[in-house]
């Protein structure tokens, strides 16, 4: 189970389930979500709000957690949405890791049939 982080809001808190614990059915939650409520030029909002929806567990707010009601994060205050963005950093990485770019050097390397020399 994760911890209780401290919101905006002194005395606020929420707990956000641990990335590790994510299957590709939460991916796929999100990805439908994201789908379902973006407008057009909303998409990265419409994202965090996604993730809020499967990574939320519980919080202290005097509010339904986003995956009962996901319009209840218009109605947080903007401090406590603004940290909960940032605690949801973890999240959005684990969902949606950024993928490495490789160098002209390691491709060749790859393709390379034998080991790399000792001067390598």
């Amino acid at each position: 189970m994760s911890e209780r982080q401290p919101l905006a809001t002194e005395g606020s808190w929420v707990q956000i389930r641990d990335p590790h614990t994510l299957k590709s059915g939460d991916k796929r939650r999100v990805l439908r979500a994201i789908r379902d409520n973006a407008e057009a030029g909303e998409v990265a909002l419409s994202m965090l709000d996604a993730i809020a929806t499967v990574a939320v567990e519980a919080w202290s707010l005097p509010l339904p957690v986003p995956s009962q009601d996901i319009k209840v994060l218009d109605l947080m205050e903007i401090g406590d949405y603004d940290k909960l963005s940032t605690l949801l950093g973890p999240t959005q990485d684990a969902l949606f890791p950024t993928p490495v770019e490789e160098t002209p050097e390691q491709e060749a390397d790859e393709a390379s049939p034998t080991e790399p020399s000792a001067g390598s």
